[in-house]
């Protein structure tokens, strides 16, 4: 499924641990609050009891919020990122639809814990990727647009080990799209230049290579992971490539911009009194 325990007489984690972790986190989203990191609960580097964690956390708020998937993201894809944090290897979660918003949302704080803004390039696909070549990757690509990712965790703290964040949905809690669709290959994506504004002040800035060489690479990364775990990418879904620059606390109250040079912008204000 994914990368292999590093002993192979780990004991695998329990099917009623795997649950109560993934309820834990579910409700903790609910009700906007945090818990404990999970990673103590779990053998040291349990990717799979990580992600299967994880896949528990999304089919439960399908089933009790009545959500569905449309859609995937990668995460710690820039090695700035990556030595920032800590965890040095991509990782992905779920998007659900009642996570996609359209640029020029506000979004109310009292939703999240401890928002983080990142800007990144969002593929949208016209066709299932069953094989996770370069060729069937781009023919499956119907746009590509500018987009926010709205990171939020359910710990008090950083991201803590790489099977805390997988655990929790790769910090992902929503996204929002840009206002324009550019076919792929239109935009040179490595050289793409992208900077955060709030109200005219940088956060951030970077260059799409900063994305494992390629925004595109990243995608191969992800199909090739779905391909490999039975689940893969289906036509309609828009796929999170990865934050382009640093991730960075979201400020309130100001309107912040992303843009990326050649594909746009996309805009959203967090709202403090919401």
């Amino acid at each position: 499924m994914t990368e292999q325990n590093d002993s192979a007489t780990t004991q695998p984690t329990a099917p009623e641990t795997i649950r109560a972790i993934a309820r834990e986190l579910h409700d903790a989203r609910v009700g906007v609050y945090t818990v404990p990191y999970v990673s103590p609960r779990l053998p040291e580097r349990d990717l799979d009891a990580a992600y299967a964690i994880s896949a528990e956390f999304a089919q439960l708020r399908e089933r009790e919020l009545g959500v569905r998937p449309v859609g995937r993201k990668v995460g710690l894809t820039n090695p700035l990122v990556q030595a920032r944090v800590g965890v040095f290897e991509p990782d992905y979660g779920i998007i659900h639809d009642d996570m996609v918003f359209a640029s020029g949302v506000v979004l109310p704080a009292s939703r999240y814990n401890r928002l983080l803004i990142e800007a990144e390039v969002a593929f949208v696909l016209k066709d299932d990727i069953l094989e996770a070549t370069p060729e069937a990757i781009i023919a499956a690509i119907d746009y590509v647009t500018p987009a926010f990712e709205i990171v939020d965790f359910r710990y008090d703290g950083s991201v803590g080990q790489i099977v805390d964040t997988i655990a929790d949905n790769a910090g992902c809690s929503g996204i929002v799209l840009g206002e324009e669709r550019h076919r792929y290959g239109s935009v040179d994506l490595t050289a793409a230049e992208m900077i955060i504004t709030d109200g005219g002040v940088e956060i951030t800035r970077g260059v799409g290579s900063n994305v494992l060489g390629d925004p595109i690479n990243a995608i191969q990364w992800l199909a090739e992971t779905a391909i490999r775990t039975g689940q893969p990418l289906r036509a309609g879904e828009v796929l999170l490539s990865g934050s382009i620059g640093y991730i960075e606390p979201w400020p309130a109250d100001v309107e912040c911009v992303a843009t990326i040079s050649g594909l746009g912008r996309v805009v959203a204000t967090v709202d403090s009194e919401k």
